[in-house]
């Protein structure tokens, strides 16, 4: 009877999978139709050549520095591994916190550069590049020069070697 469970569930897989085909393409084949340019950026790469990914990744090492000093001088007036465990957990959920608005800072700039890039090219969807397989138009490098020249600096040599 778990055998037949496990048919059904593969099956179930299966046919999800068959639908998100499906659906993707749905939402494809018009951009396609209309003569629309479907664009693709490699997004780990625009997240760390932001140009103030340095500035911002050490004021959030700077914080979480200035978080772990005040956890430790909290530690150390408290007595049962339950108090010091639920020091732990709160400090963890500040870092995160502060983290996350790292992240959303870099990430909505780099949304709003990609926006105006693909309107400039024209391209009228992007697709993160490990979503692609076959064609389409990297803005990946567009990208980060629009990126560098909105804050009116040129790309870093170190930057462009890989680009």
């Amino acid at each position: 009877m778990t055998a037949k469970i496990k048919g059904v569930s593969s099956l179930k897989k299966i046919a999800l999978g068959i639908v998100l085909l499906f659906a993707a393409g749905l939402v494809a084949v018009p951009a396609l139709a209309s003569g629309s340019q479907i664009g693709y950026v490699d997004f780990e790469l625009l997240f760390y050549a932001h140009p103030e990914y340095d500035v911002k990744n050490r004021e959030l090492q700077e914080a979480a520095e200035k978080l772990y000093e005040e956890i430790q001088k909290a530690a150390a007036s408290l007595e049962t591994s339950e108090e010091v465990d639920k020091l732990g957990s709160e400090y963890e959920e500040k870092f995160e916190e502060l983290e996350q608005e790292v992240r959303v800072i870099l990430i909505s700039f780099i949304l709003k550069i990609i926006e105006e890039v693909a309107e400039g090219i024209p391209v009228s969807v992007v697709l993160p590049e490990n979503s692609i397989i076959y064609g389409g138009i990297d803005l990946t490098n567009d990208v980060i020069e629009a990126m560098y020249k909105s804050y009116g600096i040129s790309v870093p040599s170190s930057l462009r070697e890989i680009m």
